[in-house]
């Protein structure tokens, strides 16, 4: 009989050692030869094993689009300047404003026998410029011949009838005037002396603008002949000091202290926009030349140029993106379109930054432009992208959920606009505010690191078909 006691006793100190070796040999028996295949090759078929997959080599195709007009809106910034863009040719940014009886006074007097000293128009400068600031320009400025509208929607290529010769000239720049810097441009005595005396047209603003119906002020008109100069700035047309100022004494008075006063450029009457002039006749590199004037749509390949206010956008191809789901059904996590810029055509330039975001859109069947899904909701908006990377020189924009609704063929695929404005659904529609400009590498450009990919990543379900 055997003792089961005693072998039990004899290998009681091994026998943790016993149970752990055991465990490992059991464990290395069970090993599944794939380590990839979770579910085993008799579960689950080789060929339906779930990934991601990540490819930038879809193809794609931009272009430059010129956009004479887009819509300028009475808001207090507003910009006055012209500038020789080395690359873009020339912009001249000019303004259409009326101006108001301030806090609309009603019965404003001016005493029994004004008699004008100066007069003056002023604008305060924000700081916001692109160009070369040191250039001096021709500014001038019209009267208006008819009122501005409220209801109009004005764009940035609308003209008002003006008079035909300026009623004054200033050859200059901005100048500090106390703390701050200002445009102040001389105003004809012969217009304020007219505004001082005739008491009928300042009985509230409705008769005053009736007479005096605004202001066109440009530069347009200034020689510039050196690529880069020139400079178009930003001003404030509702600051406190922004207006028409008329300096005066009483005639009848015996006292030579002077008087002031200030009419506006702010109020709940206040009408102000815009107009814009690009002209890439005038030193615009031959390749942007090609494209928005001469329609060339194949020199985009080499560089697509977004320009300030509007004035170009960019079209982008993406002829194959509904084949992702020919074979399989495919869930699209991202899907980037990833645009650089080109510094070996377009190298920085202290007078020149780059937009600090924009937007890409959705093409209409009509060519119009349409918000993509991303931008619509919140949760995906934080994806969307759009801004500008400083240190990779680019702009990535994430238009997953687009792409999933174009390969499931839910909406059609006609392209996309990368253009100048926020990525934010409630402006990507402005573009009068936006005086940065950029150029990007083409799909053929010679600088090979910074062409353009379209990058996405998906899973496929091969078995859902």
């Amino acid at each position: 009989m055997i003792n089961y006691a005693f072998y039990f006793n004899m290998f009681k100190p091994h026998l943790k050692y016993f149970i752990f070796f055991t465990c490992i040999i059991i464990l290395s028996s069970c090993k599944k030869k794939d380590d990839n295949n979770i579910l085993g090759i008799d579960v689950q078929p080789e060929s339906d094993k779930l990934g991601i997959t990540i490819t930038d080599s879809v193809s794609l195709f931009m272009h430059t689009q010129r956009v004479d007009s887009v819509r300028t809106f009475n808001d207090q910034y507003k910009f006055l300047g012209s500038n020789q863009d080395p690359i873009f040719g020339r912009t001249d940014a000019s303004i259409y404003t009326n101006f108001s009886i301030s806090n609309n006074l009603s019965n404003l007097s001016f005493g029994t026998n004004p008699i004008i000293d100066s007069a003056d128009i002023v604008m305060l400068y924000t700081g916001n410029v692109v160009g070369d600031t040191a250039t001096k320009l021709k500014f001038e400025v019209y009267t208006l011949n008819e009122k501005l509208k409220l209801d109009n929607g004005y764009r940035v290529n609308h003209t008002i009838n003006k008079s035909i010769t300026p009623i004054n000239t200033l050859y200059g720049t901005v100048r500090a005037r106390g703390e701050y810097v200002y445009l102040i441009i001389p105003l004809s005595k012969t217009l304020a002396q007219y505004i001082l005396q005739n008491t009928s047209n300042l009985i509230n603003n409705t008769y005053f603008q009736d007479a005096y119906k605004g202001f066109y002020i440009t530069s347009e008109n200034t020689d510039l002949s050196l690529p880069g100069s020139g400079a178009i700035r930003q001003f404030d047309l509702d600051d406190v000091n922004s207006g028409v100022n008329l300096y005066y004494h009483n005639g009848n008075s015996l006292s030579t202290k002077g008087e002031m006063y200030h009419f506006s450029f702010s109020g709940p009457d206040a009408l102000r926009f815009n107009h814009i002039n690009h002209n890439y006749i005038a030193g615009a590199t031959q390749n942007l030349y090609q494209q928005v004037v001469s329609n060339d749509t194949t020199s985009g390949k080499n560089n697509v140029y977004l320009n300030t206010f509007g004035g170009t956008r960019v079209k982008v191809y993406l002829p194959f993106m509904e084949h992702f789901a020919d074979s399989v059904n495919v869930s699209i996590s991202r899907a980037e379109l990833i645009v650089s810029i080109d510094e070996i055509a377009s190298p920085y330039n202290f007078y020149y930054s780059y937009p600090s975001s924009l937007a890409l859109l959705a093409c209409g069947d009509d060519g119009s432009e349409e918000l993509v899904y991303d931008q619509l909701e919140a949760s995906d908006f934080v994806k969307y992208g759009g801004s500008y990377d400083g240190t990779k020189k680019q702009y990535v924009f994430n238009i997953a959920r687009q792409m999933q609704k174009i390969i499931t063929k839910k909406i059609n695929n006609y392209g996309f606009y990368i253009v100048n404005a926020l990525p934010n659904p409630a402006y990507a529609a402005r573009r009068d505010n936006r005086y940065q400009r950029v150029v990007f590498a083409g799909t053929q450009s010679s600088n090979i690191a910074a062409r353009p990919k379209f990058k996405v990543t998906y899973i496929k379900y091969p078995y859902d078909k």
